[in-house]
């Protein structure tokens, strides 16, 4: 049997006895007399009974109502995910797409429009002066800097002793000329940012100390 079933029943045991107990007082003379005491056994094994069961029974009710609440709660979550929510998060992701895109166009920023006129299509271009020594193994220069692009060098050498320029880039000859006594000559070459060396390359020349430092910029 269930607590409030065993509650009505102590409740309703409680209430008859009451009234035969009544009844009893008034009509029998001497009522309880020895009986006393297991009348007041009798109503106080019921009256502990229905305190115990009502307890139980409004336990029962309220876990009852609260398993009713949490479900009632899921189901009006559900519903919203299901239904508006989703609705609103479609649309929010949508804004939030066109946001990036726009976001990246304006990183991007605007399109860059080709030059006109006489500048158009122009390259930076720098020429730098280089001697050799007459009388000694060495450049009159031994650092030089130029612009990224087209660089010239107009090399002259007023010495009996050939000598040329070679541009290298860790170790390796990216643009030079064949070795002039008493003349001159032109040195071309495009070059990127960077550190770069230029040398005599005749046999023993750099290493006496026919070198330097090209910096382009």
């Amino acid at each position: 049997m269930s607590n409030e079933t065993l509650f009505y029943v102590c409740g309703g045991v409680l209430a008859v006895s009451a009234v035969v107990t009544t009844f009893a007082g008034l009509k029998l003379k001497g009522f309880p007399g020895r009986g006393f005491s297991l009348v007041v056994i009798w109503f106080a094994v019921f009256v502990v009974g229905a305190a115990t069961f009502a307890v139980r029974y409004s336990n029962e009710e309220q876990e009852h109502r609260a398993a009713e609440l949490e479900k009632a709660g899921e189901e009006i979550e559900a519903a919203e995910n299901e239904g508006g929510f989703g609705n609103e998060g479609g649309a929010l992701g949508g804004e939030t797409e066109e946001g990036e895109e726009e976001a990246e166009e304006a990183e991007e920023g605007p399109e860059e429009e080709e030059p006109v006129g006489p500048t158009a299509g122009e390259a930076s271009s720098t020429t730098l002066d280089l001697a050799a020594d007459p009388t000694a193994l060495a450049f009159d220069k031994t650092e030089l800097e130029a612009k990224a692009g087209k660089v010239t060098i107009d090399f002259t050498n007023p010495s009996a002793i050939p000598h040329n320029v070679v541009i290298e880039e860790d170790g390796k000859e990216l643009a030079g000329f064949e070795p002039i006594a008493e003349s001159e000559e032109t040195l071309e070459a495009e070059l990127e940012p960077g550190t770069y060396e230029f040398i005599c390359s005749v046999p023993g020349h750099a290493e006496a100390g026919m070198k330097g430092t090209l910096t382009v910029e």
